[in-house]
């Protein structure tokens, strides 16, 4: 700053904070005794500008209630991340509210950081939050600024449903393997369900030992990755050796079919299968499932 500019004062930038939107640029620079142009760079360096609108965004009750309430427990980079604002607009309002810090914020230690990202998918924030001492919000900008978006993502598992799809296979056979089969799962804690995660590496291990429970020529190549090399091997013999329509999904279509010659028709399972091209225990589940949905409907 040059020796002639003279210094934004306190009460000039609160001025501009409560009349920017509804004074002109001119108006304000006039009641300041400053030009149009000095008003308009405060303006930007006090963040009040929406790019999108060029007109200040409105502080709400709510918003200064957060302040308020988190200005002890998080820095302003944490609130602005929550808020979906800046930092130096959550200092401005600070300001502006007069409210003040009574000790200086606990910088993020090392070790913090790794129980953090040890146990985030693991256990809950609520649980995390009372172990460091710290805001739910706050966890939730640490995670932010450490490049963590989302449990799953970050434990590094997939979801029965993604698995089947995967698979191309029911979501209750990847159900049945891990209540009947015992394929390894894990609970992931989200911030607002809690879900079965499956382990990729893991699956390929118990797949190996699990030959009999899936039909690898259905798999697509590389779908889970890291594929391991015995599997192209196996997707050869399943080829041949497998029947052509083992853990296809049932469609509309064959649900009615299904339906109706056992019902109408009266035919047995054994029959039904060899016409659908499955199996008997498959019509059988099957028909079970359907039995349920119209009870339940």
């Amino acid at each position: 700053m040059s020796k002639n500019q003279k210094q934004w004062t306190q009460e000039e930038d609160r001025f501009l904070i409560e009349h920017y939107g509804v004074m002109t640029l001119q108006k304000m620079g006039e009641h300041l005794h400053r030009s149009k142009e000095s008003v308009n760079k405060r303006l930007t360096r006090l963040n009040l500008r929406d790019s999108d609108t060029a007109l200040r965004k409105k502080w709400t009750l709510e918003q200064d209630a957060f302040l308020q309430e988190n200005i002890d427990l998080m820095n302003n980079r944490e609130m602005a991340h929550s808020l979906g604002r800046s930092p130096s607009s959550i200092a401005t309002r600070i300001k502006v509210l007069g409210l003040t810090r009574k000790t200086a914020m606990r910088r993020w230690t090392v070790q913090e950081d790794e129980y953090l990202l040890r146990y985030y998918g693991v256990k809950s924030l609520s649980r995390i939050s009372a172990k460091l001492q710290r805001s739910v919000q706050a966890l939730e900008s640490r995670l932010s600024r450490l490049e963590v978006y989302g449990a799953k993502s970050h434990v590094g598992h997939i979801t029965a449903c993604e698995l089947a799809a995967c698979l191309e296979a029911d979501v209750h056979t990847i159900y049945k393997w891990i209540h009947k089969e015992n394929l390894p799962y894990k609970m992931i804690i989200a911030k607002t369900r809690t879900f079965m995660g499956i382990d990729i590496q893991s699956f390929w291990k118990w797949a190996e030992q699990n030959k009999s429970c899936l039909n690898f020529f259905k798999i697509p190549k590389n779908t889970l990755i890291p594929e391991p090399a015995w599997v192209e091997e196996q997707r050869k013999l399943d080829y041949v050796k497998r029947p052509k329509y083992e853990h296809k999904k049932w469609t509309a279509e064959e649900d009615a079919r299904l339906w109706g010659m056992f019902y109408q028709e009266k035919r047995n399972q054994r029959e039904i299968g060899e016409l659908l091209g499955r199996s008997r225990n498959s019509v059988q589940r099957r028909l079970e499932r359907l039995r349920k949905k119209k009870l339940a409907s």
